[in-house]
């Protein structure tokens, strides 16, 4: 069941409009040939209305959305109910901190990229 869900997310997110960057449904590991698998996904061009924006996916996918400035980026990470954790790259220090000091989520991570405690 959970493998259908991932696989659908990812065929409703091309539906949706977003850039199918690298599709993980046909994985296949060797000596696993009847596993459930997902290998590394990754779409571009995410929008906050689309479901693979707005659900937690719970598989290895990965969703990028582009803004135009740090506040535009800092209202989208906040506008997301699911705030996990998130990270910023950055060689400014003001920037670092304005994120670290703005955004609400459980983890930030600044030039880290998996924000951990």
């Amino acid at each position: 069941a959970a493998l259908d869900r991932v696989k659908s997310l990812i065929a409703r997110g091309v539906e949706e409009g977003a850039k199918l960057e690298l599709d993980g449904r046909d994985a296949k590991v060797a000596g696993f040939e009847h596993g459930n698998f997902v290998g590394p996904t990754i779409f571009s061009g995410v929008k906050p209305e689309m479901a693979i924006y707005h659900q937690e996916i719970f598989g290895p996918v990965l969703c990028l959305m582009a803004a135009d400035t740090l506040d535009e980026a800092i209202a989208i990470i906040n506008a997301n109910p699911n705030g996990n954790g998130t990270a910023i790259f950055t060689q400014s220090g003001a920037a670092a901190r304005k994120f670290q000091e703005e955004i609400d989520v459980g983890q930030v991570g600044i030039n880290v990229p998996i924000p951990v405690p």
